[in-house]
């Protein structure tokens, strides 16, 4: 196919902060149609990590989110800190997150999780050997519970949606095409 690109014609940042940027772009498409009202949310990208413990069993969060008001089962993920390696960020959110580390470590593959409003990149990694480091560095707006689940009772929850956030549904595929499951 032939890239139909779109010119933004301006950018006005309607929220400009450390966790959200949010900006309103004039469009023109290629034949010309200008729509005056495309709103874009700019995110440095998240690393999502896959981890399987030397048991065989996958670790996984319990996790409120605010925004839907409900609770989640969902594979470890945090956004990059400023320039970040996304390495480096998905160790880090192993760590705090559940308390595990992990000797083992590979780049599954990137993913977009909303190109359409979105400029974010998921980077997903699978983090094998897993084990309990330590206690969980939680920030005050996270509730979570790490649980290690064996791959049927990671299946009845996609099946049963209780994983039902988007980036760890893609996750769960990649890693499906991988093997890893």
């Amino acid at each position: 196919m032939k890239r139909p690109f779109w010119k933004r014609l301006r950018s006005t940042y309607l929220i400009d902060s450390t966790y959200l940027k949010i900006r309103r772009d004039e469009i023109e498409l290629p034949d010309g149609t200008v729509l005056p009202d495309y709103y874009i949310r700019e995110a440095r990208g998240f690393a999502i990590v896959i981890a399987r413990t030397a048991t065989g069993r996958f670790l996984a969060i319990e996790q409120y989110r605010y925004a839907s008001d409900d609770v989640g089962l969902e594979f470890v993920a945090g956004s990059l800190e400023g320039a970040e390696d996304p390495l480096h960020c998905a160790r880090r959110e192993l760590r705090e997150e559940t308390g595990y580390e992990a000797p083992d470590w590979r780049l599954l593959g990137e993913f977009r999780p909303d190109p359409v409003r979105s400029t974010s990149t998921a980077h997903l990694f699978f983090a094998d050997g897993a084990f309990r480091a330590g206690e969980p560095a939680l920030e005050p707006t996270e509730q979570i519970e790490a649980t290690e689940l064996t791959i049927e009772e990671l299946l009845a929850a996609v099946r049963e949606r209780r994983m039902h956030a988007g980036p760890s549904l893609a996750a769960f595929a990649i890693g499906m095409a991988h093997g890893i499951f």
